[in-house]
């Protein structure tokens, strides 16, 4: 699964989420808090994660609600891999440290962290795979 989502999808795919499913004026309501968008916007940006399968409605008397089809952490996982395809496999790391010192951890987070750094096995070398994705290395 793809989720190629834009930054407005993905805060309307947020509300959702928090929300575990709601109207369209329940979501609208969330996003008014924070963002000046008109409903028929919402709508819109609504009607587009419906088609691409990340939303899925029911009828509720006169009105829709929408359902995420998928977790929060299910789509974190698949960005995160989308994303990490679209990276030089050398480049990796740099994203991995950028990610710990960007982010807050609890005691619990940074011992789940080390356990997995500590049984991730270790290769010789890391093999620049860009011209496999058919980009132009620059590493």
């Amino acid at each position: 699964m793809e989720l190629n989502l834009s930054d407005s999808e993905l805060v309307v795919m947020r509300v959702v989420w928090s929300l575990g499913e709601g109207s369209l004026n329940q979501i609208n309501d969330s996003l008014l808090q924070r963002f000046d968008w008109s409903i028929s916007t919402v709508k819109t940006f609504l009607a587009r994660l419906v088609k691409k399968e990340l939303l899925v409605t029911r009828r509720d008397g006169r009105k829709y609600i929408y359902s995420p089809t998928c977790t929060e952490d299910e789509a974190i996982h698949t960005m995160t891999s989308e994303f990490l395809r679209k990276v030089c496999a050398k480049k990796h790391i740099s994203v991995l440290l950028q990610a710990v010192q960007e982010s807050d951890f609890t005691k619990a987070d940074k011992n789940l962290l080390e356990q997995t750094l500590a049984q991730k096995e270790c290769v010789e070398q890391v093999t620049c795979d860009c011209m496999s994705k058919m980009d132009i290395c620059s590493c």
